[in-house]
């Protein structure tokens, strides 16, 4: 093989935008103007869109670095911070006020547990007391009713005289 063949020769060749319109009419007059002047064309619009896109680029470095300059120099919130900080303490106030209403309202229905509790609670001693108090009167029936039942036995068995009934008068009484 041939030294040729392994370094093959490379012919590059720079072309400056300000050679283009040049290049372009030396193509045309080629013959292969359509193609080439339409290759041209998209090269140009794509350069004029890389030169608009690479001045947007500097204004919005030139922004940020203002912006930067701006909050690195001033401890102040900016506008959008205070109105966002003003947003969440207001968020923050109206939750503190429905938690205190909450918990009054809580508190409320509390204390009414507890006062229905202790009604309940007292209601329940009277009936406790009613209770022992004719528990009390039943039994001091019992024992003045067996009373009766044995003075009656005693004079069925012993042939003596009835002893009088419990009027209606010592029942009401005992009532």
């Amino acid at each position: 093989m041939s030294e040729d063949a392994v370094n093959p020769f490379v012919l590059r060749v720079e072309i400056s935008a300000e050679q283009v319109p040049r290049l372009r009419e030396a193509l045309s007059a080629n013959g292969a103007d359509g193609e080439l002047a339409r290759r041209a064309v998209d090269v140009d619009a794509l350069e004029e869109r890389l030169r608009a896109e690479q001045a947007e680029l500097e204004a919005r470095a030139r922004r940020l670095t203002e912006r930067e300059a701006e909050l690195g120099s001033s401890n102040e919130l900016t506008a959008s911070d205070r109105i966002r900080l003003a947003q969440r303490r207001q968020a923050v106030e109206e939750s503190e006020q429905d938690l205190e209403t909450r918990e009054h309202q809580l508190l409320e229905r509390e204390a009414e547990f507890e006062a229905d509790v202790l009604w309940r609670e007292e209601r329940m001693e009277r009936w406790r007391a009613e209770l022992s108090s004719l528990e009390e009167q039943l039994e001091r029936r019992e024992r003045d009713l067996g009373d009766y039942v044995s003075q009656l036995q005693g004079a069925v068995n012993g042939g003596g005289t009835f002893p009088a009934g419990p009027g209606v008068a010592e029942l009401r009484r005992s009532a």
